[in-house]
């Protein structure tokens, strides 16, 4: 299990993220299969900065190991968390879709560099498979627990992307992040 770390320090650690991710502001080779010229880039994504492009970058794994949670509920009919599982769920897929329509923009395809870390927002398989081993309430509350943490987390790096990132739609797919994360954390209530 992670160690809860204050606010502070884990906004500081995913300022220190992008920063690795992104290279510091280093130029590097597009990857293969990428666009060969700006041509064809298009103008409207290709405003994304280091940040921006770390902040997609990371929303497609976090999301996707936050849909991976939210499947487990169509397993558990009875769980409490399954109505509001579908509806997250629903704005999981949008701003997914929305993070990989941005890198396709501009030209770029998915690191996958992510992939497997168990970082904060990230939801581990051996998260997964303990939630999913759980009956009853004790698998309510084990995914509440996962989701409410990966909620949290995401609304993190949003509000990273909203201080530091220079493009408008980069910066709202992070505003629409904060807002869904923001709703579902008050569905939930207080822990």
């Amino acid at each position: 299990m992670r160690t809860e770390r204050p606010p502070v320090v884990r906004a500081l650690a995913v300022a220190a993220a992008l920063v690795v991710v992104t290279g510091c502001g280093t130029s590097q080779p597009a990857p293969p299969g990428a666009p060969a010229s700006p041509a064809a880039v298009d103008p409207a994504a290709a405003d994304l900065s280091a940040t921006d492009l770390a902040f997609v970058d990371l929303v497609i794994p976090q999301n996707e190991s936050a849909l991976a949670a939210l499947a487990l509920t169509a397993t558990r009919p009875g769980s409490a968390l399954r109505p509001v599982a579908d509806r997250l769920g629903e704005d999981y897929r949008a701003e997914l879709a929305l993070a990989r329509e941005l890198l396709a923009r501009a030209g770029r395809q998915e690191s996958g560099q992510h992939e497997g870390h168990d970082m904060p927002g990230m939801i581990t398989a051996a998260e997964l498979a303990a939630a999913g081993t759980a009956d009853g309430e004790a698998f309510d509350e084990h995914l509440e627990a996962l989701l409410r943490t990966q909620s949290e987390e995401a609304r993190t790096v949003a509000r990273a992307e909203l201080t530091s990132g220079t493009s408008a739609t980069a910066r709202e797919l992070g505003a629409r992040i904060d807002r869904s994360r923001a709703e579902f954390l008050a569905l939930l209530g207080a822990p």
